[in-house]
């Protein structure tokens, strides 16, 4: 804020707190605590380039980008309120309450969110975020096959896929899990496929938007003007890339669009290729990402600290 002519330190601290009293959405605090204007996101996107034309080695670079609130859109795909991988229930359970944080400074800044768990409609019908979305006409430039999953851009083809997923990624242990079968079976759930809802942990304000087809996230996106998106949800080597309203998708038909890498989870079995951590086999699909399909953000860049790190990620 800028010095006032004939105000005392106090008087200055006053003035300050009175803008904040009277209009509180026009400053907010950094992680230091200290007051700042709102205005542009203040972003630091992270790709990864070849050093030297086809030899295969890849550094990271980061460009700070400023974006226009009033133009992005944050899509939170897949947080299901359960699964049929225990471990991944325990996952988005431990990382939810700091996306929902996320959301809601993103909702105070301008930013829309659409709110996508796949095949769980029902459950929202009448929801007024629901009917929001359903209201929106479609878009005059809905791209080709934006309504199908994508299970590859071009650009990939350069690389080899990081992860061996073919066992559905699956991490619990065997007597875990069987237990839990149990008892999502005595829950009347489907072990296979139980989710019914998106997670509560992640509240959804009546002014969002609630879609799982690409055709309507695309029109929602054309018709509010939003040409930076953010993807954020799980798991990122399956849904967030690879649904209609994923990354890649997003990528080939010409949104600006970024990772949360820190809001997201892989499904991944360290029993499987390249047998490393499970949390070591999410780092690398995310290097996947940043060299072949968009780059990546953390979620400090919008709430402050740190990223987000989950408790059982054991490495330095």
């Amino acid at each position: 804020m800028a010095r006032r002519e004939g105000l005392t330190g106090f008087g200055q601290l006053w003035a300050a707190l009175m803008v904040l009293w009277v209009c509180p959405g026009l400053a907010h605090t950094d992680d230091r605590g200290q007051v700042k204007p709102d205005g542009p996101l203040q972003l630091k996107l992270r790709t990864r380039v070849e050093s030297s034309q086809g030899n295969n080695r890849y550094d990271a670079v980061t460009r700070a980008e400023q974006w226009d609130p009033r133009k992005t859109a944050i899509i939170v795909c897949d947080m299901w309120d359960s699964h049929h991988c225990l471990n991944a229930v325990r996952r988005v359970e431990e990382f939810a309450p700091r996306l929902a944080e996320v959301l809601k400074e993103a909702r105070r800044r301008g930013v829309i969110v659409i709110h996508a768990p796949s095949e769980c409609m029902e459950a929202y019908k009448t929801h007024p975020a629901r009917l929001h979305a359903l209201a929106v006409p479609p878009a005059s430039d809905l791209p080709k096959d934006i309504g199908k999953s994508c299970s590859r851009i071009p650009a990939e083809e350069r690389g080899r896929y990081p992860i061996d997923q073919s066992d559905g990624g699956e991490d619990d242990d065997p007597a875990e899990h069987r237990a839990w079968v149990e008892k999502l079976q005595a829950m009347g759930r489907n072990p296979k496929a139980p989710w019914k809802k998106q997670t509560d942990l992640i509240p959804i304000a009546d002014t969002d938007f609630i879609s799982d087809r690409g055709e309507e996230v695309w029109s929602i996106l054309h018709h509010h003007g939003r040409d930076n998106v953010i993807l954020t949800g799980v798991h990122t080597n399956m849904c967030v890339l690879g649904r209609p309203f994923g990354l890649r998708q997003m990528a080939r038909n010409g949104k600006h669009v970024v990772l949360m890498r820190d809001m997201t989870d892989t499904m991944y079995n360290p029993e499987r290729w390249p047998h490393v951590s499970h949390f070591a086999g999410t780092d690398l699909i995310i290097e996947h990402i940043e060299k072949f399909v968009c780059p990546t953000i953390t979620s400090d860049q919008l709430i402050g600290g740190k990223p987000f790190h989950f408790k059982n990620d054991s490495r330095p």
